[in-house]
């Protein structure tokens, strides 16, 4: 009886010191296995981190590079825009329209007070130096679109404006007003002046407009009549050459027929009238302008 307990109890001490030495093994296997799965893993995500940190310094340096760029860009346009400034501030003083525009001003240019063109540049300084430069770029654009617009229209009015003499070389040969007939030797009354030229020689209009009339005219001959615009108009008669058609626009100065002697006139010479809706007044004073 005791000999079977004795090896009843003996058997359970090996059996329960095997079970012990399985599960060392097994645990320390285990253990080991984690062991390894730590270590990879630690080195995985130090790789990674080297790796993002590369990427993070290549980014850093084109970034640094694109806002160098933009920098370089913007103080490029800051210098155009100066440039703008100076010539509308000098076109605008020689049309004595200076008080009207803001050429002479600073230009209304932000950012921070270091400057935006150091390699260390934020962006955002640099964007935000953009953003007030495009603004006062546009309107500096609608300043010279309005001082364009004047201009257009100031050289329109000059165009338009009728001065000066209808010969290049000539003299005046018969006032506006009261004078002797030179055919009847009476008073009459003479609604133009007469210039006296060679035969040939150019006649020229004295304001751009729109030529309404071309051919013989009773008593004035080969006749050109030219419209101004503002009931304003112009007449050039006894020409011997007719260089225009109805409809042409004309120029200032541009030439419009030959000097002749048709019509009722005693030599080569050009009738010069200048009327204001239907009326006709004296040229004189137009010439002198």
């Amino acid at each position: 009886m005791n000999r079977s307990r004795l090896m009843a109890t003996t058997m359970l001490a090996v059996l329960s010191l095997a079970v012990v030495i399985a599960l060392t093994v097994v645990i320390t296997r285990w253990s080991m296995e984690q062991d390894l799965v730590s270590e990879s893993a630690i080195k995985q995500w130090n790789q990674e981190l080297v790796t993002q940190k590369e990427e993070l310094l290549a980014a850093k340096e084109r970034s640094e590079q694109q806002i160098q760029a933009l920098s370089s860009r913007l103080a490029g346009l800051q210098a155009h825009l100066l440039r703008l400034d100076a010539m509308g501030n000098r076109v605008a003083s020689d049309m004595g329209i200076a008080e009207e525009f803001a050429f002479s001003q600073e230009p209304a240019i932000g950012g921070a007070e270091s400057s935006p063109y150091a390699s260390n540049a934020q962006y955002e300084d640099v964007a935000s130096t953009l953003s007030q430069l495009e603004n006062n770029i546009l309107q500096k654009e609608q300043q010279l679109s309005a001082l364009e617009a004047i201009v257009f229209d100031k050289d329109i009015n000059a165009e338009q404006k009728i001065s000066g003499r209808p010969i290049v070389k000539g003299w005046l040969s018969s006032p506006y007003g009261n004078r002797a007939d030179p055919f009847t030797g009476k008073k009459d009354w003479h609604p133009g002046i007469d210039f006296a030229a060679l035969a040939g020689s150019e006649v020229i209009a004295t304001a751009a407009g729109v030529v309404t009339t071309v051919g013989s005219k009773s008593g004035y001959g080969k006749f050109i009549e030219i419209n101004h615009g503002d009931g304003f108009s112009t007449r050039y008669a006894h020409n011997k050459e007719l260089l225009v058609k109805k409809g042409d626009m004309v120029k200032k100065g541009q030439v419009i027929a030959k000097v002749g002697n048709t019509g009722r006139s005693t030599g080569p010479h050009v009738h010069y009238e200048i009327m204001k809706n239907g009326r006709k007044l004296n040229p004189y004073r137009y010439i002198k302008n």
